[in-house]
């Protein structure tokens, strides 16, 4: 009896959130103008002469370690079933090195600490949270956890502040990771308004990246939108403007709604990377429930895992990405089982026009130009530009292992040519995120100081904002 009460108050808390706060819609669109990507061939010169660039060149292979990191997950301090005791101590016992909890429009804290929760959030996910008393570490448990005890010395790095922002926005999820910022807060968020928060983050100091664009764009229904246009040009659009959105997510664990990410990823970078700007993919575990912990996850290059080095290299890209699951590349059953495929060491030789891994728990590799595979095998460790020809090669290259442990995937070698110049066109998309957004603000000049308004939220958000 008394659960179904719950249940049913949080029904009714629900309802009066449409009293407070814009309704999500179906993002529709607008402006519909688009100019392909286009290649322009300077000479025609048969022996060109190509050179790499390169995410990983201020790595030194020698001394630097390979941190494993989650960047994305969850408690009940919103949406998640484990408390933040458990998923720290989950993480721990799993070897991560790096935890940054970010649940829906919480800013994460101490691990012995209770964050500003969001009594909303909590009571949507019911089955999930129970609204259950949060349960933190203590502040002993919290100093042996970052000292390495029981793990000799190799402590886990704490990440507070981090937040996945856009909280609620219901039909398809679009949200964005922020980190150092403390924009997200209790914010609900507006359906497809992606630039807001990635734009407030940035004016906080912040990094972010964006989480599960598949969803947002129907991929699982239609894989075809990957390839559409106006999301292609709405991604893009973020990544030109925003330095500090330093990612896209292209694994998010086990969820089929986001499979074909990595293709949006590559036509992003398609669009980007004329301009200058090679978009990082990143993986992390979006885990609910404590046996997802594990399923993908970052392998972070850095001198030592310390915060400020974490930040370096989350705005270099120095890190490869992760899956135990990747229904795209691996196939619908398949489940990552023991060591992941790992590299050692990247080597770019631009005199001779090669790149080239070392790694190990892999057993297949793939190479990418543009979306397209343009060398595979089991053994094709290196890959020379100058055995392919100008049709076959794009304006990068990228390689993903895999194994009985999951699959790695590299970020990508952007291709540069004096004899080759490569030219986009990312137009402006407007939807009704864009206009609802006004509205809102509107909305909260009009009526957001008034006492009805200032109540629901302290009830909903635990905030009157």
């Amino acid at each position: 009896m008394k659960r179904n009460c719950k249940k049913i108050l949080s029904l009714f808390l629900c309802l009066l959130l449409l009293l407070t706060a814009a309704l999500p819609v179906q993002a529709i669109q607008v402006n519909t103008d688009f100019e392909n990507v286009t290649v322009t061939y300077l000479t025609d010169n048969e022996d060109r002469d190509y050179t790499f660039g390169n995410p990983y060149e201020n790595v030194n292979w020698d001394t630097w370690g390979q941190y494993k990191a989650s960047l994305h997950s969850h408690t009940n301090a919103s949406d998640g079933a484990p408390s933040i005791a458990e998923s720290v101590e989950e993480h721990y016992r799993l070897g991560f090195d790096i935890l940054a909890i970010s649940d829906h429009a919480v800013l994460g804290a101490q691990w012995d600490e209770v964050p500003q929760m969001v009594p909303l959030y909590r009571a949507v996910k019911f089955d999930r949270t129970e609204m259950k008393d949060p349960v933190v570490l203590t502040s002993e448990r919290r100093t042996e956890i970052l000292n390495g005890v029981g793990r000799d010395g190799r402590g886990m790095l704490e990440v507070t502040t981090a937040a996945e922002a856009n909280g609620a926005t219901p039909i398809n999820d679009c949200h964005v990771n922020t980190f150092w910022s403390d924009y997200a807060q209790a914010k609900m968020g507006i359906y497809g308004d992606y630039e807001t928060v990635v734009k407030e983050c940035e004016k906080d100091g912040g990094l972010s990246f964006l989480d599960h664009t598949g969803e947002f764009v129907g991929c699982e229904d239609d894989p075809d939108r990957a390839d559409d246009p106006y999301y292609i040009n709405k991604f893009a659009n973020i990544f030109l403007t925003y330095d500090s959105c330093v990612a896209m997510d292209i694994n998010s664990g086990k969820n089929n709604r986001t499979r074909y990410d990595i293709d949006l990823w590559d036509n992003v970078l398609q669009m980007t990377l004329p301009q200058g700007r090679n978009v990082s993919c990143i993986a992390f575990s979006d885990g609910h429930l404590i046996d997802e912990y594990d399923r993908a996850f970052t392998m972070m290059c850095m001198p030592e895992n310390t915060v400020d080095e974490l930040r370096t290299c989350m705005e270099t890209g120095a890190w490869f990405s992760v899956g135990r699951y990747a229904r795209k590349d691996l196939g619908e059953d398949f489940v990552g089982i023991g060591a992941p495929p790992a590299v050692s060491r990247i080597t770019v030789d631009n005199e001779n026009d090669t790149l080239s891994f070392e790694g190990s728990n892999y057993t297949y590799i793939k190479w990418i130009s543009n979306g397209e595979v343009i060398k595979e095998g089991t053994d094709c460790t290196s890959l020379c530009l100058d055995d392919f020809t100008d049709e076959e090669l794009g304006m990068y290259v990228r390689f993903q292992i895999t194994g009985d442990g999951g699959i790695l995937y590299s970020q990508a070698f952007p291709v540069y040519c004096e004899d080759i110049v490569w030219e986009s066109v990312v137009v402006p998309t407007y939807d009704f995120s864009y206009f609802f957004r006004i509205f809102v603000e509107v909305f909260n000049v009009l009526f957001g100081r008034t006492f009805l308004v200032k109540f629901v939220r302290e009830v909903l958000w635990g905030t009157s904002w």
